[in-house]
């Protein structure tokens, strides 16, 4: 980013020659303004990265990030999961859980059985191949993050990661007492 006051970015140079009428509704300098770009930012940062890896995973596997999301839920878990903790882990909601299990279920990368604790219930468990398949997930994301991020120090990553970590808080609060 070149500076707050001058409305450029490294992803966005244009910015200032759309967004014209920006300062008629954010005052300049003020918190109001430094939030918005922070967000707007945020948001940008994360399309770009999610397009970008998913395009690289998409042609090393042919499987989609939901599908390699899942199979890394899976592999940091200890043992078999229910679905139900699984989708709450990832913090999506059960139907589409079930959908993107299935389609792994079909490719042989995790398995499911009756949960013998709960008759509803089924455990999930990433297969030997689902383990081979987050190597290849791995050996695309591992070494483009390094690329990526490695122009921040490690203070940087962990004071990153922190406001982002506050930020989620702030927005899963926010989230529960909607509902």
């Amino acid at each position: 980013m070149k500076g707050v006051g001058e409305m450029q970015f490294d992803g966005d140079p244009e910015i200032g020659k759309w967004a014209t009428r920006f300062h008629e509704h954010y005052t300049r300098d003020s918190r109001l303004e430094k939030e918005f770009l922070l967000t707007r930012e945020l948001v940008i940062t994360a399309r770009r990265w999610t397009s970008y890896v998913d395009s690289l995973v998409k042609q090393r596997t042919g499987i989609s990030r939901a599908q390699w999301q899942t199979l890394s839920a899976l592999t940091f878990c200890e043992g078999p999961v229910t679905v139900g903790d699984l989708a709450r882990n990832m913090r999506v909601r059960w139907p589409t859980a079930i959908r993107v299990l299935k389609e792994l279920e079909a490719l042989e990368l995790i398995s499911s059985e009756p949960d013998p604790g709960d008759a509803r219930s089924r455990l999930i468990a990433i297969t030997k191949e689902g383990e081979r398949m987050m190597q290849e997930v791995r050996e695309v994301l591992d070494p483009t993050r390094a690329r990526i991020l490695g122009a921040l120090s490690d203070e940087e990553l962990v004071a990153g990661t922190r406001m982002l970590e506050v930020v989620m808080r702030e927005i899963s609060e926010a989230a529960e007492g909607m509902g």
